[in-house]
């Protein structure tokens, strides 16, 4: 699983974006807050992001990291404006190529491509709520929010995100992963 150059930058970028909205406003008042947010970052963020580039790669196609400029942009627009209530979580996504990727014998590889990043934010806030349950440790709450958070919004069925390509594929499976973030979600 090699890295260019320029996906590494661009995850780094992401990352670091992401790990200041989700800890916005407290990091301003206590730093430390923000190397937590880094840590549970690290995981939904970058594992979200691998999940997809794995099965994309499983499947043949080119995949890597891009960072999109206005989604870093509107991630701190909506994070200010709404005082860290509301946070854009889409500073880049993994692109995928093949010169077939839209035939109807694709569908279902670019299904499964977008539904990789939500499952395993979904898997890990299971881990995380866990952990937090048995050891009652309010961080571990704090990282399965965040990947419950990255795996709902990202299953908004709305292009470029997640949601569009999974709903195209299998609305059971969407419906099922909606739910199930929606869940960890609103939990808290």
């Amino acid at each position: 699983m090699s890295f260019g150059r320029r996906e590494l930058r661009d995850i780094l970028v992401a990352f670091l974006v992401l790990s200041f909205v989700f800890a916005y406003p407290e990091a301003l008042t206590q730093p430390t807050f923000f190397l937590l947010s880094m840590i549970a970052v690290g995981v939904a963020f970058v594992g979200h992001e691998l999940s997809h580039r794995y099965v994309a790669r499983r499947f043949g196609y080119f995949a890597a990291f891009r960072l999109w400029p206005q989604g870093l942009l509107l991630a701190f627009l909506f994070t200010f404006v709404t005082n860290g209530a509301f946070i854009f979580a889409a500073p880049g996504a993994v692109v995928f190529g093949s010169p077939y990727i839209f035939k109807e014998h694709r569908k279902d590889e670019v299904g499964k491509i977008g539904v990789a990043g939500p499952v395993f934010n979904l898997l890990m806030y299971g881990v995380f709520m866990t952990l937090a349950f048995l050891f009652t440790i309010p961080e571990l709450a704090f990282a399965a929010r965040i990947n419950a958070w990255l795996a709902l919004f990202n299953l908004i069925p709305i292009a470029p995100l997640d949601g569009q390509k999974v709903l195209s594929w299998n609305k059971g499976a969407w419906g099922a992963a909606l739910i199930l973030a929606g869940l960890g979600v609103f939990a808290f």
